[in-house]
């Protein structure tokens, strides 16, 4: 059986549509899973109709992310014969044009509205819900002993390693690698998010050799292109420009994706709505983040737009960004995230 296959279609059938009574109860009185300091969402944002009412938890599971209950064999492929995996547009055949207006109208307040939750929101199976933790607990702490900047570039490989050299990180399990693999190779176009695949593989690697790293900023970029593009910005926008973000490992996008879908609550569609999946993330063949120096965390929201680097750059005619405005990738706007090519 062709594994990647069976992965790509295991876990997009694994993921539930919300939009029944469960949904509104967890909207309304489940709490985050994990404390980040930032509100929760108070409102559902309509792209149906809310259901009304307060139900109680599935059986045996009180506490944590909340779905509707599923059997296991409803979402496993039978033997030998992958799950299908489901026929969605691509950015490259996407078009608005081809779209009624009710589905334009719902596409674009989805990413106009990027953080709020929607009843067709796709979330990750309640099944994976320890792994999650798990799983970016481990990472996180490969990232702690190894260090920031040794960790955007690390590949899987790597990564492997660390966990059988180090005590402090300890080795990666069974369960946790097919988790890693189960996200890397999934079709995220089921929750929404219509990107290229850009690595094939999970274990692709970024030469050393072919990177330089940034003075003050713990990032890297990649030789060439990339490198020359940012040395060309700051020439011509001036010293408060600064890099927030280089070149990312496959790895490195893998913690900030599961991150971020602890931060949504398990929805995935949420999170893709402001992060890349792993394996299609630009930021792994030269696509990098800039901002205002003293900006802070405001450089990773449509406030940066506002600044007078931003405003330098849009008017230099050789910069694009890769998310704009009303895209087509299911994305956020994006002013920081400049687009190579």
């Amino acid at each position: 059986m062709n594994k990647r296959a069976f992965l790509e279609g295991f876990l997009t059938a694994s993921t539930v549509a919300f939009g029944g009574q469960y949904m509104w109860r967890r909207l309304v009185e489940q709490p985050r899973l994990l404390l980040t300091g930032k509100p929760a969402p108070s409102a559902l944002q309509s792209d149906a109709l809310a259901p009304q009412g307060h139900y109680p938890a599935p059986p045996g599971n009180e506490a944590g992310f909340e779905f509707t209950q599923l059997q296991i064999e409803s979402v496993r492929p039978a033997e030998g014969i992958p799950a299908p995996v489901p026929t969605l547009p691509s950015a490259d055949s996407i078009s608005l044009a081809h779209l009624d207006d009710d589905e334009v109208a719902t596409y674009l307040r989805k990413i106009r509205n990027f953080d709020a939750i929607f009843p067709s929101d796709i979330y990750l199976d309640i099944r994976y819900e320890p792994l999650l933790l798990k799983t970016t607990q481990h990472l996180s702490r490969v990232e702690s002993y190894m260090g920031h900047g040794n960790f955007n570039l690390m590949s899987f490989d790597e990564m492997l390693q660390s966990g059988r050299n180090f005590s402090a990180i300890g080795a990666f399990e069974n369960d946790e690698l097919n988790f890693l693999e189960e996200i890397f190779f999934a079709n995220p176009t089921r929750y929404g998010f219509f990107g290229k695949k850009i690595s094939q593989e999970i274990t692709e690697a970024i030469p050393r050799k072919d990177v330089a790293k940034i003075p003050n900023s713990g990032h890297f970029l990649l030789k060439g292109e990339s490198l020359n593009l940012y040395n060309q910005l700051r020439n011509d926008v001036g010293g408060g420009l600064i890099l927030t973000s280089g070149v990312r490992s496959i790895v490195k996008q893998m913690h900030l994706f599961l991150a971020k879908t602890i931060e949504a609550n398990g929805n995935l569609s949420r999170a893709s709505r402001s992060l890349a999946p792993p394996g299609h993330s630009y930021h792994g063949i030269g696509d990098f983040d800039i901002g205002k120096i003293g900006f802070g965390e405001k450089n990773f929201t449509a406030d940066f737009s506002a600044t007078p680097e931003y405003q330098k750059i849009a008017s230099l005619g050789y910069v694009n960004i890769r998310y704009p405005t009303d895209n087509l990738f299911g994305v956020r706007f994006e002013p920081w995230h400049i687009k190579l090519g």
